[in-house]
């Protein structure tokens, strides 16, 4: 550790970096939009096949960032990169505030929209943790982790809980319409007027955003000052993704967490129109993701126990069972009550990145951390990418052979909305044979399995 921090301003730094951090990451995820993402984007008149390019496109910049902007957090610090991170979103949050609709550049401006989300995504993945619990070791209090991420899933759950409920009512004209009516005000408001609403208020968190990492300060470091330069970047992540190969612990965590990932992002991507389908009115959408978030908040205590007194092995099995739960509830499209099974995904999708921050902060060391958790992150979005293109793809295929019947469609269903129902009962059965495919893989390649049948973690000891 750097030597002029004493312990008393290693403590400081702490005190100072780790609500920030909290607040950071439920501003930067606060999107009011998210309840009605997909239809919003097709309100600005893209068509499905657009709507899908888009988010591979989100993936792609992603994929393109993630891993070097981790590894210059490492080498530059990880605050310059939040700051970074946040004034993007507030310029990808501008762009869908101004493009005029309709027009020749809604299309073009959407994709740079999705560019600059992508960038934004990929600056805050890894430096925002590596930050925080830099902040809480260099104080002798890394032990308080797994604490700080049930609090961020509390206080994450309460803010997502306003933000799912306000933005699916400012999304429809006709709750605003019945507000001004009872204040007497004229009830003029159409769709045209309110379909944006969610966006300019997550423009004033991504406001919040840039103010709250601009308070941030940069831990101490262990060791010496590590060498710049053009290439260094790129140096950074060679070696570090030559780690990542040779610790088989950290893979299966890094694969296990992807292979969950994977189907439940894509549909709650698309969990919009899956709520039209099982008959939930637009604006109670919001509610929905409200509901989501109220499990969250109750399910945190509970999922921090399970992660200090299960072992991994056990909780991987766990996750891989609860997945394929919600995805064939899902695929089941029930009236009304199969938001159940989407509400227990996006749950599932919250246990997902818990565990993951939990394991592997315990084996990364402090001069790799950003960019081991980069790779995280770039694991997930290259899958999702590869997800949107294949299911956007399955779509547009199983609608373009004229399938439109099947025990998930109901008469007089549209070919395209028929398309997607079928494609949506297809994850299930992908998913259980990635899962399959994986078990039979990880087994093989950690031969002691020891460190992944104790309870609690791997250890500070295995830290490397």
């Amino acid at each position: 550790m750097n030597h002029s921090y004493t312990v008393e301003s290693a403590t400081a730094v702490a005190q100072r970096n780790v609500p920030l951090f909290v607040a950071f990451r439920i501003l930067f995820n606060a999107r009011f939009y998210y309840p009605v993402f997909m239809i919003l984007f097709l309100d600005f008149g893209i068509t499905l096949e657009q709507f899908g390019l888009l988010n591979a496109v989100w993936a792609a910049a992603i994929v393109l960032l993630e891993v070097p902007s981790g590894a210059l957090a490492d080498l530059i610090g990880r605050r310059r990169l939040l700051v970074a991170a946040a004034g993007l979103m507030v310029v990808e949050m501008l762009l869908l505030c101004l493009v005029p609709v309709p027009s020749a550049w809604v299309f073009p401006v959407l994709l740079l929209n999705r560019i600059v989300s992508g960038a934004a995504e990929a600056f805050a993945s890894g430096a925002d943790e590596a930050l925080a619990y830099d902040s809480l070791q260099a104080a002798g209090r890394s032990a308080d982790w797994p604490r700080v991420l049930e609090r961020l899933m509390q206080l994450g759950a309460v803010v997502t809980i306003a933000a799912m409920i306000t933005g699916g009512l400012v999304y429809d004209p006709r709750p605003l319409n019945s507000v001004a009516a009872t204040l007497g005000l004229p009830a003029t408001l159409t769709a045209a007027d309110t379909f944006r609403l969610p966006v300019w208020l997550t423009l004033g968190s991504a406001f919040g955003a840039v103010g709250v990492t601009i308070a941030m300060q940069e831990p101490p470091r262990d060791g010496p000052a590590p060498a710049l330069g053009l290439l260094a970047p790129f140096r950074q992540t060679i070696s570090t993704g030559g780690w990542i190969l040779a610790q088989p612990l950290v893979l299966v965590v890094i694969l296990a967490g992807v292979l969950c990932d994977q189907p439940i992002r894509q549909l709650l991507v698309v969990s919009s129109e899956l709520y039209r389908q099982i008959e939930i009115p637009e604006p109670a959408f919001g509610l929905v993701g409200a509901g989501s978030a109220l499990v969250s908040l109750l399910a945190a205590g509970p999922i921090r126990r399970l992660a200090m007194r299960t072992s991994a092995w056990r909780n991987f099995l766990v996750l891989i069972g609860v997945t394929l739960v919600g995805l064939v509830g899902t695929a089941c499209f029930v009236p009304w009550w199969g938001v159940i099974f989407a509400m227990l995904l996006s749950l599932t999708m919250r246990m997902v990145v818990f565990l993951q921050s939990h394991y592997l902060n315990q084996v990364v060391g402090s001069d790799r951390r950003a960019t081991v958790l980069s790779f995280r992150g770039l694991a997930v979005n290259v899958s999702y990418g590869l997800m949107s293109l294949a299911f956007a793809g399955a779509v547009a295929g199983v609608e373009a052979a004229g399938v439109t019947g099947g025990p998930l469609v109901p008469a007089g269903t549209t070919p395209e909305i028929a398309a997607f129902r079928l494609v949506v009962g297809l994850l299930p059965v992908f998913f259980f044979g990635t899962c399959s495919l994986f078990l039979v893989w990880a087994s093989r390649a950690v031969h002691d399995r020891g460190p992944f049948c104790h309870a609690g973690g791997f250890g500070d000891e295995m830290k490397s």
